[in-house]
């Protein structure tokens, strides 16, 4: 005798692995392990690379938003992650406002940068949308370097080393490493929710096709406009979590190409258009990097930057839909149907 189940009862079933709108055991696992990781006594070395590995999966996040669910491929982020950093250090060096506002401001700023990017430029499509987020950025470093009474130039701006609660400095690594999870859950939450959500599917709709959503009623323009606005004001707030760790802003990297690329890499690697990949892009390119970079930087100068792009390699060439793409495969599989 079987016993049948109500749909309502369920569809409300938690997931076994990530679901698009929906919290799974696999992430509610993940969660726990670096609430695990945060808490426990491990090297500060080993520290440095957990929480640079939540750091740079937020940005990955917010990055996704609009490079992975607007399809707005930006190479310019790092100019909304500058804005943000430069913004809450000045406004605590010169006006003695706490980063805990500072933060906000940055990225309410670099939410306006965002929008006006996305209304002058959100039109083009492929590659010269990609050298317009560029040209953008690289007109934003050259500001940063050569506005010296503000920016500090290319000396940069250097916060004081006095750990003050109110001034978001910290002596233990560990209480960074719960600042770094709890901004990776913040934009992890908000991601999720955007994908449940109408305006999320109206995203989806102007990645894929917007002649096909503009005759079904969503204005395309306005949609990558917001979707960049939230992109570039999370952004904003990783940048002033930098900046408050690092304690020392210099142009020439937080406003860099290379580190635009970055926060396109971690959701390429571990699945374009998901909530889950940059995590796991960032999970495993960070770690990957750090380590291969401490250890064999003085011995073999150049070789860890060579087993680190084999690896990428070999991430895109056997898992074209990402690491979340491998992951939806697994259910497939009979024990998770």
């Amino acid at each position: 005798m079987s016993i049948a189940i109500p749909a309502s009862i369920s569809s409300r079933r938690i997931p076994v692995l990530p679901k698009r709108g929906q919290i799974s055991w696999f992430e509610i696992v993940l969660l726990v392990i670096s609430l695990g990781l945060v808490v426990s006594g491990i090297a500060p070395s080993l520290q440095d690379v957990i929480l640079l590995s939540f750091l740079f999966a937020g940005l990955g996040l917010a990055w996704n938003i609009a490079g992975g669910y607007a399809g707005l491929i930006s190479f310019g982020h790092s100019a909304f992650f500058g804005v943000g950093a430069y913004t809450s250090t000045i406004l605590l060096l010169r006006y003695d406002i706490s980063p805990w506002i500072g933060i906000w401001v940055g990225a309410l700023i670099a939410a306006v940068f965002g929008s006006i990017l996305a209304l002058i430029c959100a039109r083009l499509r492929g590659p010269f949308f990609i050298l317009s987020t560029l040209a953008f950025a690289e007109v934003v470093r050259i500001g940063a370097l050569n506005w010296s009474s503000l920016t500090g130039g290319p000396e940069g701006l250097s916060i004081p080393p006095m750990a003050s609660l109110a001034g978001m400095v910290f002596a233990s690594k560990a209480t960074y490493a719960a600042l770094m999870l709890g901004y990776l859950v913040f934009v992890y939450g908000i991601t999720k929710g955007l994908e449940a959500s109408r305006f999320g599917y109206y995203l989806f709709a102007i990645r894929d096709n917007d002649d096909a959503a503009s005759a079904a009623g969503v204005n395309p323009l306005l949609g990558r406009t917001a979707a960049m606005a939230l992109s570039a004001a999370l952004t904003g707030v990783g940048g002033s979590l930098f900046a408050q760790y690092f304690l020392y802003l210099d142009p020439t990297y937080v406003i860099s190409p290379e580190l635009s690329f970055q926060f396109a890499l971690l959701p390429a690697v571990g699945g374009l258009g998901t909530a889950i990949g940059p995590v796991l892009g960032s999970f495993l390119i960070t770690p990957l990097s750090e380590l291969l970079r401490s250890h064999l930087g003085n011995a073999a100068a150049g070789l860890h930057l060579v087993i680190y792009s084999f690896g990428l390699i070999v991430v895109m060439l056997y898992f074209p839909a990402g690491l979340a793409g491998a992951l939806n495969k697994l259910t497939r599989w009979k024990p998770f149907s």
